[in-house]
Parts: C-alpha cells; structure tokens; sequence
C-alpha cells in the first residue's frame, strides 16, 4: 500500500495543495497519507472507501480523511471532485472556538461523521448552501492555480471560512450537537480513558489544532486547567476502586494512568486532602 508524503505535493512555504479532476473514471487502488485530505464531489458520484468501509458519494457530498486513514475509491464516467490536501497547521485559531471545539474531533474520525450525519452517511450539501460552498472551492482553486499577489493569505482566509462552514454544518444541520452536547463528550471520552494517555498534546493532536488554544477554551469550560481537571476524575475514579479488595494500590495506579504508585500517592493527598491510606481506613 502506497503511503503519499506531504513534501511530495507541498513545499516548506505552503501547507496546502489544492486541485481539480473532472470526468473521471478510474479505481484508485488503497493508500493512505501524512497529510488531511478534504475530497468535495462536483458531478457524478463513485464508491470512496475509507477504513475499510464503503459508502456511494454524489454531487455536494465531502468526504474529511484524516491522515494515516487507508482511503481507494472507484469512480464512474463524469466523476468530477475537488480535493485538498493539507498540513494540520493550515487551520487557523480563527475557526476554532470553545463551541465546536471538540466537533474537530469528529472530522478527524470518519465514522462518527456517517454515524451522526443525517444525509447518506456523507456531510452532504443542497440547493443554496451547496452553491455557497462551491462558490469558496473554486474561488479557493483558483488562487492556489494562478497565484496572484497575497494568494497564501486569502487561501488560508478561505480555508478557515471552509472549515468554519463544515462545522456549522456538523454542528447545527449534521449532528444536531449544541455547545454543551460536544464538551460533554468530551468530559465522557476522558472518563472513559482515564487509564491512556491524556496530556494536553495528545487531546489537542486528536483536533489537529494548537495545544495553546486547546488550554485556554478548555479552562473557559471546565473553570479549570486540564490537568487539574484529569487529576480530580482519576482521584474520583479511585475511590471507587479501593472499593474492590481484589485490587492492590499498584493496580489502582496503573489503571487510572500512573506509571509510579508514589505519584498516584502524591496526586491523591493533594486532591482528597488526605493520604489514600486514611481514605480507605474511613471507608472501613
């Protein structure tokens, strides 16, 4: 299986490629990139599969690939498609807000788009609003095809306007989810993963955006910072373990995400206000 690399479509001054295909009818054997991949359909349709599953895309349909996904397709005759391929650093903080902030989140992870997206399992565009958005693509193609003066600014000014336009859609006409809905899953995937990996950078990776931003709108939220945050549900967490007798510390410890029993120790007294040893002898 192919994987295609960024440095073989971008160069170091741009992070974004952008083109055209039109009357297409090919197979697109299975690859995969390091690079997001934005594939909008402008006529006909095709079979696009991605992670191994199958789905029919037409006219106003966009499909939001994230990198390291495994992607074919097979097109039919006046399959047309613009395609964007782009760093994660292309996107801008202007269209990220404590709102939609985890609804990147389901971008990034194709199947929670078919899952909650009411049109075919596509994010699908009709009548109006299928030719405002068309309307940003090819204004977006053209800029990158003849390069006029400033085109890197006004492309990445039409980019966060994409994005911003694909979240509205998620959020408002996709999945239904308000503000609270989004932050709420993103309480519900911390506490289901309490044991894994939860730093600022591994979160802020899973939305492709800067960790800095990720702080700030997190800390608006959750009236705390991340850390914070983590260390009070893994504490929670553990006061409902020791509740088992078949568990030991060190197996409490390593399953809320400590590698040393000490620092589970420390982080406990700091947040319980006493040692976990006088918390279990009061629940006796």
């Amino acid at each position: 299986m192919r994987t295609y690399q960024s440095k073989e479509l971008m160069t170091e001054d741009a992070s974004l490629h952008i083109f055209s295909v039109t009357n297409e009818a090919r197979t697109m054997p299975l690859h995969e990139h390091d690079f997001i991949e934005i594939v909008y359909v402008t006529n006909g349709s095709a079979d696009e599969t991605v992670n191994g599953e199958t789905w029919r895309v037409h006219r106003g349909d966009l499909l939001f690939i994230n990198y390291q996904s495994t992607h074919s397709f097979v097109s039919y005759d006046n399959f047309s498609y613009i395609n964007i391929c782009f760093k994660p650093e292309m996107l801008g903080e202007a269209v990220i807000t404590s709102e939609n902030a985890f609804a990147l989140l389901h971008l990034t992870a194709f199947e929670e788009i078919l899952r909650e997206s009411g049109e075919d399992g596509m994010v699908s565009w009709r009548g109006d609003e299928r030719r405002e958005i068309e309307t940003v693509l090819f204004a977006m193609l053209r800029e990158y095809c003849e390069k006029p003066h400033s085109w890197r600014l006004v492309l990445k000014s039409y980019m966060n306007v994409l994005i911003a336009m694909i979240l509205r859609k998620l959020i408002d006409g996709g999945t239904g989810e308000d503000s609270e809905d989004v932050w709420r899953e993103l309480s519900e995937y911390i506490d289901s993963n309490l044991g894994e990996e939860l730093t600022l950078s591994a979160l802020a990776g899973k939305c492709f955006y800067n960790p800095s931003y990720f702080s700030r709108a997190f800390k608006k939220k959750f009236k705390m910072p991340l850390t914070e945050y983590l260390n009070r549900r893994r504490i929670e967490r553990a006061m409902l373990l020791c509740e088992d007798p078949s568990l030991s510390d060190e197996e409490i410890a390593t399953r809320l995400g400590f590698s040393y029993k000490s620092s589970f120790y420390r982080v406990f007294s700091r947040v319980a206000g006493m040692t976990f040893a006088e918390y279990k002898k009061s629940k006796k």
